[in-house]
This record gives C-alpha cells, structure tokens and sequence, in this order.
C-alpha cells in the first residue's frame, strides 16, 4: 500500500523530531519536480509514495511531509545539469544576468556566476557576451521573483541534510509498475475529493 504525504509540518515540529533524533528518510527531488505540488515517487526502500499538497503549495528543499498515517518525508534538492556562467568583472556579470532576465530565464545567482538549466542558444549567448561556460551538476534553487508572494527558495547552492538520504527516485526511475499504478489511483481519488470540496463551499 502507498503512502500519503498530504501536508507539511512546522519548524517547530522538525526542531522537536531532531531533539528527539528521529532519522526522517529523504526524498531527492529537481527543481521542475519540486513546483509540482501533486507527485508519484518511488523511495529507494521500494515504497510507493503520494504526494499531494493543497493547491498553491509547492515542494521546498528542506520540507518535511506527513500523513494520516504519521509517516514523515523530508524533500532536498537533488544535483541536476546546470550551465555555470562566470565573467571577468562584476559588471560583466551583471550585463550576463540582464541579457537574461530580458529572456525571462530562470536563474540561480551566485556573487561569482550565474546558473541556468541547460540550453544550447543561451549558452551561445553567454559566451557571445564574453562569459565561460560550462556545464556542472548542483542543486538549481532560482530567484523567485519579484511577485512570487511567499514562494521562495534557499539560496544555498548545496543543500546538505541533517537526516538520512534513503537515496530516493523518483518514478521515472522505479520498475514497480503495480505499485506506481496504486499511487496513480491515489492521486485520482484525491484530484476528485479536490473537486467534490470545491463544489460544495
């Protein structure tokens, strides 16, 4: 049987499980995996899990999940392809990160470079500009933007967990068909609970 992540828990309530030393399994997700607030995963234990959050809540590096059940669930970012742009002046650097932000690239700014998801014209452009560029594998936690209202990011560039890392995968990575098509019948069932609250407020 799959478990169900469904809300996630507060500060004070992480503080008080590591007092406690409670060892929470860690789920690795990317960032395009981490703005999806409805996900089926594989965690590396072999149990199917669902993660399904109120609408407008989305997965954070360093959140910490639970259920009806009391299972609990800590999300860190996970390592990914990333261009790395340096330049040779901090103005040139800025110069780097407008000709972006005009794009509307998303972005992980560092005081020494830029970090964007692989794309080979950008690239092309940032070295047209005059940047070194190379690709690297980090945690991508982008700027939020200016009117992203209380959605933020760490700003880190390497998440590092207190708990155990499980090794997770997501469910692009799992064989167990039976088990993910549990979770996709969970998820269904949750999409449609959404619906029936909604029709009746």
């Amino acid at each position: 049987m799959a478990t169900l992540y469904d809300q996630k828990i507060t500060d004070q309530q992480i503080t008080a499980l590591k007092q406690q030393g409670s060892v929470i399994p860690t789920l690795s997700l990317t960032y395009n995996e981490r703005q999806r607030n409805r996900l089926a995963v594989m965690l590396s234990n072999g149990q199917a899990a669902a993660i399904v959050l109120p609408r407008g809540q989305f997965l954070q590096s360093g959140d910490v999940l639970t259920g009806a059940d009391g299972a609990y669930l800590r999300i860190q970012a996970k390592p990914e392809p990333l261009l790395c742009a340096c330049a040779s002046s901090g103005l040139d650097l800025m110069r780097l990160v407008y000709h972006l932000a005009n794009r509307h690239v998303r972005a992980m700014l560092t005081p020494e470079a830029v970090y964007i998801e692989p794309d080979p014209v950008l690239a092309d452009l940032m070295k047209q500009l005059g940047a070194t560029v190379q690709t690297v594998s980090d945690v991508f936690e982008p700027e939020a933007g200016a009117y992203a209202g209380g959605h933020h990011h760490h700003h880190s560039g390497h998440d590092k967990a207190g708990d155990s890392d499980t090794g997770s995968d997501t469910d692009s990575d799992t064989d167990s068909d039976v088990a993910m098509g549990r979770v996709g019948e969970m998820l269904s069932m949750a999409a449609h609970q959404d619906k029936r609250h909604a029709t009746l407020k």
